[in-house]
């Protein structure tokens, strides 16, 4: 026992002299904050995640698609299917969302909070009156901000439809306005917004200097309800807003004055089947390239199946199938289209089916596609070449995908 006993100190002595001491590392400090650049880099999106897990813990996430690792930047909470906005003129984001007193149950206290754009601190909330805050499948046009980013609005769906106009500087409520039988509030470059209603017209709302209402109008019904219905998640491009249909048409609304100027509907233009198929990746893999799939009839489909670049193309999600019942189902495709000569400048074949689409700012962006599993593929929007796949549930169920443009 003894020669135990000897044998582990002189082992002790030796560990001590082979490994000495360790230098006592520096406390870190706690908690370790990063922020973000101040202006975003092109690459940046923002994926609102309503978590159809846990809905009252929704989110919205800044990632970078850009970036071959390190996707995630940070997140804002998004609760009860919340909408999201961002401004340009100042360093705030915001969400509009609801909170129950008890989670799921409870008081319902409906807030637009405001994120620092660097920290993505909350640093104020504005509450919103009356718990009517619509809470649907996420939209861009149940929130949004003014032309001049002054006022936000806010879509109310109880089941009577209005809009809440909130003044985002000095922080307060303004009032409601009454769209009986229309829906959103897509921002007019002259003041106020526009709906679109079920008449298939579209009202146009407009507000005073303070925000307050000042008149109404509404067109003359341009699109067929029962037929050929409009989605109301439409591309933007120089303040004309374009709505894909069921049927295959894409629908302009001119937003840039005080009324939505309703233009002439036209079809997305059909592949020339007798024109040289651009190649892509799918050509430098052995076995996958070269095969055409251009017969049948092809209509858009999707959540957020219609976007737009920089340069002023029009990208719209499609799917192979006759049937406009199809409309949700989503889609394999990309058409990008010139809207100025409504003609067919390319065919982006996405590696799956997709629910929503979203192209990123700047000069060479990137098409990012949400895939059935929730994963998001990125793809050069120039020519459709597969760039990397973002999984690992970065995010849940992201029905909308905002670029930071």
């Amino acid at each position: 026992m003894a020669a135990i006993r000897s044998f582990m100190s002189v082992g002790a002595a030796l560990a001590l002299a082979v490994f000495p001491a360790a230098a006592e590392l520096p406390v870190e400090p706690t908690p370790s904050i990063k922020t973000l650049p101040a202006d975003y880099p092109g690459s940046y999106v923002f994926l609102v995640d309503g978590n159809f897990f846990g809905i009252e813990s929704g989110k919205v996430v800044i990632a970078d698609v850009g970036e071959e690792t390190d996707h995630y930047k940070g997140a804002m909470g998004a609760a009860q299917f919340g909408n999201f906005a961002a401004a340009k003129t100042r360093p705030e984001l915001y969400v509009a969302e609801t909170f129950y007193a008890r989670g799921q149950r409870g008081e319902r206290t409906d807030v637009i909070t405001i994120y620092d754009k660097a920290s993505l601190k909350a640093t104020g909330e504005i509450i919103l009156p009356g718990g009517k805050r619509a809470q649907t499948l996420t939209e861009r046009g149940s929130f949004q901000l003014s032309a001049d980013e002054r006022f936000a609005f806010v879509f109310n769906f109880t089941p009577a439809s209005s809009v809440t106009v909130v003044d985002l500087v000095n922080r307060r409520v303004v009032g409601d306005i009454d769209i009986p039988g229309c829906v959103h509030a897509f921002a007019l470059k002259q003041g106020g917004f526009a709906s679109l209603c079920g008449n298939g017209a579209v009202a146009s709302t407009k507000l005073d200097a303070d925000g307050k209402f000042a008149g109404q109008t509404m067109s003359a019904p341009f699109t067929d309800i029962d037929n050929d219905p409009m989605f109301t998640r439409p591309a933007m491009i120089d303040g004309v807003a374009y709505f894909p249909t069921y049927a295959g048409k894409i629908q302009p609304i001119d937003l840039n004055g005080a009324e939505a100027a309703v233009g002439e509907a036209w079809p997305v233009p059909a592949p020339d089947a007798g024109a040289p198929r651009k190649k892509t990746w799918r050509d430098r893999i052995p076995g996958l390239g070269g095969k055409s799939d251009d017969a049948g009839k092809r209509l858009p489909s999707g959540w957020q199946l219609a976007t737009s670049d920089d340069a002023g193309r029009l990208y719209v999600l499609m799917r192979k199938t006759e049937n406009i019942d199809d409309h949700d189902s989503g889609g394999d495709e990309v058409f990008v289209i010139e809207p100025k000569t409504r003609s067919l400048v390319n065919r982006i074949k996405l590696r799956g089916e997709s629910q929503a689409i979203e192209v990123t700012g700047g000069a060479d962006p990137y098409l990012v596609a949400l895939n059935m599993d929730m994963s998001l593929d990125v793809l050069k929007a120039s020519n459709g070449e597969f760039v990397r796949r973002i999984g690992g549930q970065i995010v849940m169920t992201p029905f909308a995908i905002i670029a930071d443009k």
